[in-house]
Formats: structure tokens, sequence, C-alpha cells
């Protein structure tokens, strides 16, 4: 049995918020980067998408409470008892549902768009619930790290405009790379968290060292993908100048990560903080870049 975090920040009705804001970031990024393809801006399907990716991370939310309670440090969805939380999260899945048969049968967005959404719902749902349990099987990083990047950037284009563009991957890629870390970290094991039972997350299955390592490795893929966008923009970027900021962040991660800051259980607290802004920050600059475009 999987031994719940004694250090769980407390939560709330409002505690996907912020995770909410950075799955939808990389949605509004592709769906911008459709209309500077030259694609025209359709409200309503970017509205249902919307809907759409908010709900499937609220279901992620719930599946947690209901399968993995007490895992990680994300605070607690506490908007219903416990023994609720099975039915808000089919309902969550339910809306994410309903909005991919409008948005493919209604809207004609395409033949990929449920399967989009299907993949959102793998990844996120998931994490948690089984029969997969990515988080349990040292996989969920990886899944995270794919619904918080390359998968949202794609749907948004693809919605609008029914194909996908190799652009996708300049946008797609760091905030995947970010977003492994930010499910890393969070999943990290504190330094006096019993880990002897059931184990979720590459930092308990690994260990301290090893995940550090591999946080490591994904941030300087993260500070490669923000260089590459700086020095090689195919067309002039604006705002730009405002990823030198994130690169700083990205480094004072790396800083605190290079002080094993993971051993203290307040510090460990404020790389997850700062780990968060970080891809919070990268999608939303992304966003605006592509909206001066327009």
């Amino acid at each position: 049995m999987m031994v719940a975090n004694p250090t769980l920040p407390a939560g709330g009705q409002w505690a996907p918020a912020p995770f909410v804001l950075s799955a939808l970031a990389p949605y509004t990024a592709g769906t911008l980067l459709a209309v500077v393809s030259g694609f025209p801006l359709r409200w309503g399907v970017f509205i249902l998408g919307l809907v759409g990716v908010a709900a499937l991370v609220q279901a992620a939310f719930a599946a947690r409470e209901v399968f993995a309670a007490g895992w990680g440090r994300c605070p607690s969805w506490a908007v219903v008892p416990p023994a609720e939380m099975r039915r808000v999260a089919a309902i969550c899945l339910a809306v994410a549902a309903a909005m991919g048969i409008l948005l493919q049968f209604i809207w004609r967005t395409g033949d990929l768009t449920i399967p989009l959404g299907g993949l959102g719902a793998l990844g996120g749902y998931f994490y948690f619930a089984p029969p997969l349990k990515w988080g349990r099987r040292g996989l969920g990083e990886a899944a995270g790290a794919f619904c918080f990047g390359l998968l949202p950037v794609a749907a948004g284009l693809y919605l609008q405009c029914g194909s996908l563009l190799t652009e996708v991957l300049l946008y797609g890629l760091p905030l995947s790379f970010a977003g492994f870390n930010l499910f890393l970290i969070y999943g990290f094991p504190g330094p006096r968290e019993d880990t002897g039972g059931e184990r979720f997350g590459l930092g308990a299955r690994l260990g301290a060292m090893p995940g550090a390592l591999l946080y490591t490795l994904s941030n300087v893929l993260t500070i490669l993908g923000l260089l590459v966008i700086l020095l090689f923009p195919a067309p002039t970027l604006p705002w730009r100048a405002a990823l030198w900021s994130l690169l700083l962040l990205a480094v004072v991660n790396q800083e605190l990560v290079k002080r094993k800051a993971y051993l203290e259980e307040s510090r460990l607290q404020r790389l997850c903080r700062l780990t968060l802004a970080l891809h919070l920050g990268l999608g939303w600059v992304f966003v605006l870049m592509l909206w001066q475009r327009v």
C-alpha cells in the first residue's frame, strides 16, 4: 500500500488551477500557431478545446484523490468528500468526451480530434487510475511531459486547421522537457518520507541522486530548446527577450538541484514552485510571442 506524503499541502477547490493554466497555455500557443500560419481563428473550436483540456486536467486531479490520495506535493483537490471523487472524475471525463464529439462531428475538426483527446485522458486520468497507473510504472513523468507539451500544442493547431506543422516541435519540445521536470519534482519523495510501500514517480523509484541527475538532463534540454528559439528564429519573434528571464529561472532551478535542495523539505517545496513557474512562464510567453505575430 502506498504511504501518503505527510507534507502534502492543504488543498481546496482551486488546487488544480495552476496546472490547468499550464496545460491551457500550450493549447493556446498551438491555436495561435495555426493563425500565424494563415488559417482563420475559429473561436467556437478554440473555446470548446479549452473546456476539454481543463476537464482532462481536473479528471487527473480527481483520479489522484481516488487512487493515489496523499501522493506527491500537489495540494489535494478537496471539492467533495473522498467517497464522491470518483463521480467527479467521471463527470470531468464526460465533459471532455462531449467536447471531443462536438468538435469532431459538429465543427468538423478532423478525424484525429477524438484520438488526441483520448491521448490526453490516457496520460492524465490514467496517470493514477488503473489499469495503467503510469505513475506507478515509472512512466508518469513521460506521460505528463507529453500532455503538458507536445500534445496540447499539436491539438491546438490541429483543431484549427486539420493538419500539423513542424513548428509544433519548436514550442512543444521545450514545454515537454519542462513538463517532465514538473511531474518529476512534484513526485519527489521527502527527506524523511517512507517510500517502502507502493512507489509512484521516478524520484521514489530511482532515489534522490539519480532523480536529481534526471532533472538536470531535462533542464539542460529545456535550456537548449529556448536557446534554439532565441538564436535561430524562423520569423521575427516578438517578446523573444522575455525568454532570457525564463533561462535565468531554469539556471536558478539547476542551482537549487546542485545544492541538493531535495534533501530539505522547505527547499524542495520551493523548487517545486519554481519548476511550476518555469512551465507556466514558458507557455504564456510563447502565447504572447505568437499573439504578436497575428
